[in-house]
């Protein structure tokens, strides 16, 4: 088994790599936006953003996959058989308005949960590695507990091939030049109440 070839001292470098490396570019967002904001003199809530990003590489044994998240964006990875969902981060949901963390908060960086926030896995293969804003999210899985059920995400996948009322259809095929477009058509469903920025980036 491909997972038992990275020791209990691997993994820790593996994870001080992680927490390093990733945190460096969680940083660098922030203090990116700190400056734009005092060179614009607008206040840096005027500039409050969720902020999720993922780096896979492919080895002989699979792949290697890491990610940090910030906000209500969620970051699943399905398996190659779709039979597991791996929930690569967690959220910051709270039951009303407010709940949102934003990487624009110094006290992200100074939490005792900060490091929480990175995740790290290895796996042989896998079928789709999704990372979307609440703009997807709220309107498809609903309710933050809908991405711990493999079955949310079978539908979800369902929906991108053209299960849905406008019939819009994701073709995943490397050779597809149209995958943008299609991308870009789907996601211009119509669901009440849901207005928020909708961003998917899907690796297949």
């Amino acid at each position: 088994n491909y997972h038992n070839k990275v020791g209990e001292d691997a993994t820790k470098k593996i994870s001080h790599f992680v927490y390093n490396n990733l945190s460096k570019a969680a940083q660098f967002a922030h203090h990116g936006i700190e400056e734009f904001a005092a060179e614009t003199e607008n206040p840096i809530k005027d500039f409050h953003s969720t902020l999720i990003f993922a780096l896979f590489k492919k080895y002989d044994f699979g792949y290697a996959i890491l990610t940090f998240g910030v906000g209500d964006c969620p970051i699943g990875l399905l398996n190659k058989d779709l039979s597991n969902i791996k929930l690569m981060n967690w959220l910051d949901v709270g039951e009303f308005g407010g709940g949102t963390r934003f990487i624009t908060m110094p006290e992200i960086f100074t939490s005792e949960k900060f490091s929480t926030r990175f995740g790290f896995t290895l796996i042989e293969d896998f079928s789709y590695l999704m990372l979307m804003t609440d703009g997807i999210y709220d309107a498809k899985f609903i309710v933050e507990a809908n991405l711990e059920k493999l079955e949310n995400w079978k539908t979800f996948v369902d929906d991108l091939k053209g299960n849905n009322e406008d019939q819009a259809a994701v073709l995943f095929e490397p050779s597809n030049n149209e995958i943008g477009d299609q991308l870009s058509s789907w996601m211009d469903f119509w669901s009440p109440g849901n207005h928020d920025d909708r961003t998917l980036a899907i690796i297949f």
